[in-house]
């Protein structure tokens, strides 16, 4: 049986099927011990593009006390204006936290897309098993997530049915992406003014960005952030 710490494998075997993927030279590349935390903390993982996606993200990241962190961010090229692709697994013990959704950075996504966004909730609606354990956190990057974000605090035995919904946000996903065609002129300027607000929301409150900061300092947090998720 599968379970959570397979998420990557599974990503990238996946999209591997209808994208061709070209890895990422990063500024900063993984695997990386951040000084500021003596060696105990190993960042790790892969990163990708491709025609329409500016990055696909598998990172990971193994704490002391037995925590780790799985992290899958897709970043579409924004002429393409579509939503960002995410999912974020903690394992704490024998309880994980579970994250996938598919939000906006820009409400122009929102409107355009939204035979999609309807699509994520009737597939959310069959795990009326797994949202009993629907664990929302605070404002901030809350803020960002679409309706159809499943975000729950699971035991061990719920790992396949997580892995179940994520598989079928994924295919969601990339089949939105493979209809996709680009913007140009006043639109995607529009585009770009959203974008900049969005941005400014993920710096200042997303956890990643956080994490970074905190291993990193300020201003190496912020620039590997940018650098692994967005291309900047």
């Amino acid at each position: 049986m599968k379970t959570l710490q397979d998420i990557h494998p599974d990503v990238l075997s996946e999209l591997r099927q209808h994208i061709s993927l070209s890895p990422v030279s990063l500024k900063h590349p993984f695997p990386e011990r951040p000084a500021r935390a003596l060696g105990l903390i190993k960042l790790d993982g892969e990163v990708f593009s491709s025609e329409k996606l500016l990055r696909i993200v598998c990172m990971r990241i193994n704490l002391p006390f037995y925590l780790k962190i799985y992290s899958t961010f897709i970043r579409p090229k924004l002429e393409y204006d579509l939503p960002v692709f995410s999912c974020e697994v903690v394992c704490m013990g024998s309880k994980k936290m579970f994250l996938v959704d598919a939000h906006t950075a820009g409400k122009g996504s929102g409107n355009e897309h939204a035979d999609f966004f309807e699509g994520l909730l009737k597939i959310r609606g069959k795990y009326a098993d797994l949202l009993k354990y629907q664990k929302v956190t605070g404002k901030g990057i809350q803020s960002v997530f679409s309706k159809a974000v499943c975000q729950v605090t699971i035991p061990g035995n719920m790992d396949e049915r997580a892995l179940q919904i994520f598989r079928e946000y994924l295919n969601a996903y990339v089949a939105l992406v493979d209809k996709a065609r680009p913007l140009s002129g006043v639109a995607l300027a529009a585009l770009r003014k959203e974008f900049e607000s969005y941005l400014k929301t993920v710096v200042d409150h997303d956890p990643g960005v956080k994490g970074n900061i905190m291993f990193f300092g300020r201003q190496g947090g912020v620039e590997r952030a940018l650098d692994i998720f967005y291309g900047m």
